[in-house]
């Protein structure tokens, strides 16, 4: 798939120049980990034997598309960031393999927290009282789900603190890569971007540490905030875009 993309336009900006084009070893292991990464989503769920057990499999096909999506949009991040500037030194290793680790040990809690929290919802609409006291009773006691947010609060923090450094590493070496005022500024915008990312991650762990009756509620209500800081974050590197470099039309 990356070799494909690489090929076409298919999400460049036409503002950066690519450098990383040709295939690196790094690229494909990596690709092989997120392979990986969704074989264990689809091995976390057990084969139907039964027609019943065949129907209910299908509970997990929203959990599952959820966990898909994000680690695509993870893995888009990545093939991003390599074909932006073509890295392949010890320390983009180095990190690199420490992103690789997280999405690795991340996928559990993901297909799990993703799974109670459609239960949850289900229940709720269908106002099935036994599907909550089995969620509640067979796969997590109330008394965990702080602790379940707090595990995957960390962990999606750190995945987006690993690609905000990452961008870091790029802008520090912005002169050996001869990067333009605007590739500068793009890629201080994606770094930002990820550490954004993290920082509400890291306030629903906050929340969950506090503790409370509602903490699992507000712990999760937290994850809402992308809606509103990264489309207010994108119209202000936006407008600070159009500050410095004028509108295409200008250029």
């Amino acid at each position: 798939m990356r070799q494909s993309l690489k090929g076409t336009d298919f999400g460049m900006n036409p503002e950066f120049k690519n450098r990383g084009e040709e295939q690196t070893r790094i690229e494909t292991f990596s690709d092989a980990v997120f392979a990986l990464a969704v074989t264990l989503l689809v091995l976390s769920s057990s084969v139907p034997e039964t027609f019943k057990e065949l129907v209910d499999s299908f509970s997990n096909i929203v959990p599952f598309g959820i966990c898909i999506i994000l680690l695509m949009i993870i893995w888009y991040q990545h093939y991003i960031f390599f074909i932006r500037y073509g890295f392949r030194d010890v320390k983009i290793v180095a990190i690199n393999a420490l992103l690789l680790f997280l999405i690795l040990i991340y996928v559990y809690p993901l297909k799990f927290l993703f799974t109670i929290l459609y239960q949850i919802n289900v229940a709720l609409i269908t106002r099935d009282q036994n599907l909550i006291d089995y969620t509640f009773t067979e796969m997590i006691a109330l008394d965990e789900t702080d602790s379940l947010m707090i595990i995957y609060g960390f962990g999606a923090a750190a995945v987006f603190i690993v690609l905000g450094l990452m961008y870091l590493i790029a802008f520090n070496r912005r002169h050996a890569l001869e990067l333009s005022p605007i590739e500068v500024f793009h890629t201080k915008t994606s770094m930002y971007d990820n550490f954004i990312m993290a920082s509400i991650p890291l306030l629903s762990v906050f929340i969950a540490m506090i503790g409370g009756k509602y903490s699992f509620m507000l712990s999760g209500f937290t994850y809402w905030l992308y809606s509103l800081v990264m489309p207010l974050f994108n119209t202000w590197r936006n407008r600070r875009k159009k500050k410095l470099f004028g509108s295409p039309s200008e250029g």
